[in-house]
């Protein structure tokens, strides 16, 4: 293997043993009396003054317990292990760190807490990750029996136990809140049920095969005047024989068809009126798929022939204006011909006389290039999946011009015909205006590329794609080396220069696909959809090699891990950008 290639293995592995670590949520949490036991008999264990649960982070090193000494934290650079870097589960003893050459300029052997003894035991995941040791030290040489090794690598094995069981009460806790949750909900919803069926005045039932009632709600009760429940009672305790053989045979016809039906039915209420209901009756079956019974609700419909003369006369005055409305408005066929326009669609459409659009086809109005597109919409609007509202479209007008037009369709059934209703307005000067608007607010004022508002619009549906059909996706974060120094010396008018020159030249060796955006200062984001990491880097590159005036980049890249929110791609994307800068800037580092 060559040594970038083992360079690029190690930042990948650390860059595993880090998010590992962080799964644990541990780092900067209080003392907690499991681990403070287990430091303080590792001490009295092997006759050690000090000793400590050690967690190795990004740039530190973190005590989770300790005893002995005071120290919360140290530098990385500080830390034994580090120096050592144990690869397996033995301890590592050191008997003097005075003479042995690799602790001799150790800071904390020079000075206080004058360290001469140190063992540690390595902090190892069943995977062979290793978080940190479990270590003791003392200011005197000392050297360890075998069983004292022993059992501080046991100790050590507890510690990763501790950790574990932390995290696994932590998951358990999380999912007890959410059945918690789920259960309140389902109540909730129970209670919102009962409610609707308590206050409609809808009739809502259930019968067995018998006939007899298992479920009715407050309305039927009510219709019926019945002074016991209706549970249990059949349509011959409740209405005369031979309503009672009518509803019992038509129940019988449901059940036997395995099919739901609507129909009418006449009911007396209370008071002696007749009303008509729309009932709507349907099998009901177990989970093996076997009759149980049937369900019914049914809608008092006697007002409907009021409805109806009311509803006729309603579209007459809707008709009349339509006819004169200044909103431009026609009606479609399915094949697309206009039957209908008024005096405001001739008018848009550039001619005094509706009777010059009757006849002629959408087609007509719209360029060449929407003819398919259209009439796929016009499909849809006449099937009714569709309804438009607010939709711009592109206008030809008789006279030869294009404007641009906000509509509004959706299907309309007049007795037996069916049309697509469109309606007008022209807003060619409102879409231009949006138009300078929207680019206004989507780029960034001094280099042209995406700000963060733009970025996060672009990124919501490559992110629904990645997350949906598993598209691949790369986000890279870059940031210009010793950019503060560069405007310093040479001027902030040289460096808003070198920004525009750097996306300029960076613009160019992306894909029309790709997004780039500044996210502020001299730090920039991509995102490479449909790209795998080993892809992108070559791309990275290219940019890498595109700043001017002798200046450099550093970049870090990640893969983005569907379904995670993109702060956590971003944030390892970041570290990656850390890691690149600590190899000397210059650099390309990838997770």
């Amino acid at each position: 293997m060559s040594t970038q290639a083992a360079d690029d293995r190690s930042v990948a592995d650390e860059t595993e043993r880090l998010l590992a670590l962080e799964s644990f949520t541990i780092l900067d949490t209080p003392p907690e009396p499991a681990f403070d036991d287990l430091t303080a008999l590792a001490a009295d264990l092997c006759g050690a003054p000090m000793s400590a649960v050690s967690l190795v982070d990004t740039d530190r090193q973190w005590f989770k317990s300790r005893h002995g000494f005071d120290l919360t934290e140290t530098s990385r650079e500080l830390s034994f292990s580090e120096r050592i870097n144990p690869s397996d589960a033995s301890v590592v003893e050191v008997y003097d760190a005075r003479v042995d050459p690799r602790f001799a300029d150790h800071p904390m052997v020079l000075g206080p807490p004058h360290v001469r003894f140190y063992a540690g035991a390595p902090l190892v995941l069943a995977d062979g990750t290793v978080l940190g040791t479990l270590c003791v030290f003392g200011p005197e040489p000392l050297a360890l029996t075998e069983r004292q090794r022993r059992h501080l690598a046991a100790l050590a094995r507890q510690v990763v136990s501790q950790l574990e069981l932390r995290r696994h009460a932590r998951r358990f806790a999380a999912e007890a809140r959410a059945r918690l949750v789920a259960d309140a909900a389902l109540r909730e919803q129970q209670r919102m049920l009962t409610g609707v069926l308590e206050h409609t005045d809808v009739l809502i039932y259930a019968k067995d095969v018998e006939g007899r009632v298992v479920m009715a709600n407050r309305a039927l009760e009510a219709l019926t005047s019945s002074e016991a429940p209706l549970i249990g009672l059949t349509d011959y305790d409740l209405f005369d024989r031979e309503t009672a053989d009518a509803y019992r045979r038509n129940d019988a016809r449901i059940m036997a068809s395995r099919e739901w039906q609507v129909f009418s039915e006449d009911v007396i209420h209370p008071d002696g009126s007749t009303h008509t209901y729309r009932s709507t009756k349907f099998p009901l079956f177990d989970d093996a798929g076997a009759v149980i019974g049937v369900g019914g609700v049914s809608t008092d419909v006697t007002e409907l022939t009021a409805a109806r003369a009311a509803h006729a006369a309603a579209e007459h005055r809707w008709r009349a204006l339509i006819e004169q409305s200044p909103i431009a408005v026609t009606m479609v066929d399915a094949g697309g011909a206009i039957a209908f326009a008024n005096a405001g669609a001739a008018q848009l459409c550039g001619t005094a006389d509706p009777a010059d659009l009757v006849s002629r086809t959408m087609a007509d109005f719209l360029p060449v290039e929407e003819h398919d597109f259209a009439r796929a919409m016009l499909q849809d609007l006449w099937t009714g999946r569709i309804e438009l509202r607010g939709y711009r479209a592109t206008l030809k007008r008789l006279d030869g011009e294009t404007i641009k037009v906000e509509l509004n369709a959706r299907a309309i059934s007049q007795k037996d015909t069916r049309t697509v209703q469109f309606e007008f307005r022209d807003v060619t000067e409102l879409a231009r205006t949006y138009a300078l608007l929207k680019h206004s607010a989507s780029t960034d004022p001094l280099t042209g590329v995406l700000n963060r508002r733009a970025w996060d619009d672009r990124l919501r549906g490559i992110l629904d794609d990645a997350q949906h059909t598993g598209a691949l996706l790369t986000i890279a974060v870059i940031d210009l080396d010793h950019f503060k120094a560069y405007n310093d010396s040479h001027g902030h008018d040289a460096g808003d220069a070198l920004l525009q020159a750097f996306t300029t030249m960076a613009g160019a060796s992306l894909r029309h696909t790709d997004v780039f955006a500044r996210w502020g200062g001299e730090e920039f984001l991509i995102a490479l959809p449909h790209t795998s990491v080993d892809q992108a880097r070559p791309i990275l590159d290219r940019i890498r090699s595109t700043v001017p005036a002798g200046q450099t980049c550093s970049i870090g890249y990640t893969a983005y891990r569907s379904p995670e929110p993109l702060p956590d791609t971003l944030a390892r994307a970041d570290k990656a950008l850390y890691l690149a800068k600590s190899r000397g800037r210059n650099q390309i580092a990838g997770t």
